[in-house]
């Protein structure tokens, strides 16, 4: 299991870090800041569209066809209500950022809305069923003939459009191969049958799905409006750098433990045994990546993107560092999701974005160097109202917490201080060869990162060596 969702990891990361590669280059940071901002402003929508059931079907006890046909039918209010709210709405807000394309990419996204209750339904029972292998071919599949279709489209000179059209093609694809896979109790015709006893659940679940999906959003939302596309896009760019991380780790680590999770809740296993374990794991492997990352952070972005790009660079590191800060609890939500804590994984979620609402409000109008800077404040509130969540449920003690934090924090420190070293002996800046320059560090990273880790947190190597021998 763990092997599938790895290889879906690193494939997707291939596919979609090369597409958007080609299609950084093709396009100006103009006609990708105007679809990042179209996209940031009906992200609340694009969450509710699932109407919370996909956590639904993986997580309930007993699960029958009445149960399925009502998760269907909910998804389909939703995501039908919200497509025609966004068609209307499109023009008012490609009005409000001074940018008419954006009116036709929101458009576009109103035919997918039409898709999403099938898609949804299709992933969650696929999931539940632990079936991985059809879900990593759907996915991938999909992801590959999206990224073609930016490419060749962007090329052709469709600007902002290609990547509306690509994102469209990708959930036909993935529904289309899903559907073919044939998950179990899957169907076709909805029902509203028992909609107040699967509403209950799902509300806590789409509350926190929208914080979660909404906050990191709000960023781009204020700084294109206070200072303009151009630095929203800017902003958006240094972003990518640990959202390419977050992207392709968060889901995989969601994939497998909140499933896994919640099989083993219905098998009888104390689940909660194990959070403390693999939030130390995780922590220890993902977190010391942003750290090199950050100190990085110069030659990949013009190594990858190219020099149109010089503006993210200030940013970048004070963005990667907030990631690391919130890289172990990661863990921690796909553990409360399978024990069915929505209503504590929403506060969770009110109390980050409340304190990234309060940031943007002073610092979005200032510079994208400062918003950046003030994510880091944000991340720490988000740290402590996890670790006081995870206590008040008892699945771990203030002194575990700080036991386990202090491996992470130890090999952070020590792949920082070297990638700081490194970017001193080159004499700071960029290098006249970016990319060289990158793998010359990453390489004395991950050597940094192995002896760092064999001092401090050996049980790593262990568990690594597990999931590629088994």
């Amino acid at each position: 299991m763990a092997r599938i969702v790895g290889l879906q990891t690193v494939a997707q990361f291939a596919i979609d870090f090369t597409a958007s590669l080609i299609v950084a280059r093709l396009l100006s940071p103009h006609e990708l800041g105007a679809y990042s901002i179209a996209l940031a402003a009906v992200v609340v929508a694009q969450t509710l569209r699932s109407a919370g059931v996909n956590m639904f079907l993986i997580a309930a006890r007993e699960l029958d066809e009445p149960m399925v046909r009502t998760a269907l039918g909910l998804a389909m209010v939703a995501s039908t209500s919200l497509a025609a709210l966004i068609f209307l709405a499109a023009p008012f807000i490609a009005q409000f950022y001074r940018e008419p394309v954006m009116a036709h990419v929101l458009r576009i996204v109103c035919i997918s809305y039409l898709l999403a209750p099938y898609q949804v339904l299709a992933h969650g029972l696929l999931t539940r069923a632990l079936r991985f292998k059809a879900v990593l071919v759907a996915t991938l599949t999909a992801s590959a003939t999206g990224a073609v279709i930016a490419v060749v489209l962007a090329l052709h000179g469709w600007g902002t459009l290609s990547m509306a059209y690509a994102a469209l093609a990708t959930g036909i694809v993935g529904l289309a191969i899903m559907v073919i896979a044939r998950p179990p109790r899957f169907v076709i015709r909805p029902s509203l049958v028992h909609w107040r006893s699967i509403s209950a659940f799902t509300g806590w679940v789409l509350g926190g799905t929208v914080l979660s999906q909404f906050g990191p959003r709000l960023n781009e939302l204020f700084v294109g409006r206070s200072l303009g596309i151009a630095p929203a896009a800017f902003l958006d760019r240094a972003e990518m750098l640990p959202r390419m991380l977050w992207n392709y780790a968060s889901p995989p680590v969601l994939a497998i433990l909140g499933p896994l999770v919640a099989h083993e809740l219905r098998s009888g296993i104390d689940a909660r045994s194990t959070v403390l374990v693999r939030m130390r794991l995780f922590g220890c492997i993902f977190s010391p990546i942003l750290i090199g990352i950050a100190t990085q952070s110069a030659p990949i972005l013009i190594g990858l993107y190219g020099w149109q790009w010089q503006a993210s660079i200030a940013p970048a590191p004070w963005l990667c560092v907030a990631a690391a800060i919130t890289g172990q609890f990661v863990v921690l939500n796909a553990a409360l999701n399978g024990l069915g804590q929505a209503r504590a994984l929403f506060f969770l979620g009110m109390a980050e974005q409340a304190a990234r609402v309060a940031m943007l409000i002073f610092l979005s109008g200032t510079h994208i160097v400062f918003v950046a800077m003030g994510t880091i404040g944000v991340a720490l509130i988000y740290a402590a109202a996890a670790i006081r969540l995870g206590i008040r449920l008892k699945l771990f003690s203030m002194r575990e917490m700080v036991a386990s934090l202090i491996p992470a924090l130890a090999i952070c420190a020590s792949v920082g201080v070297a990638g700081i070293g490194i970017d001193m002996m080159r004499g700071g800046g960029i290098p006249p060869h970016p990319i060289p320059a990158v793998l010359e560090a990453a390489a004395m990273l991950a050597l940094v990162w192995i002896v760092a880790v064999a001092i401090f947190q050996r049980a790593v190597i262990v568990a690594l060596w597990k999931v590629v021998k088994h």
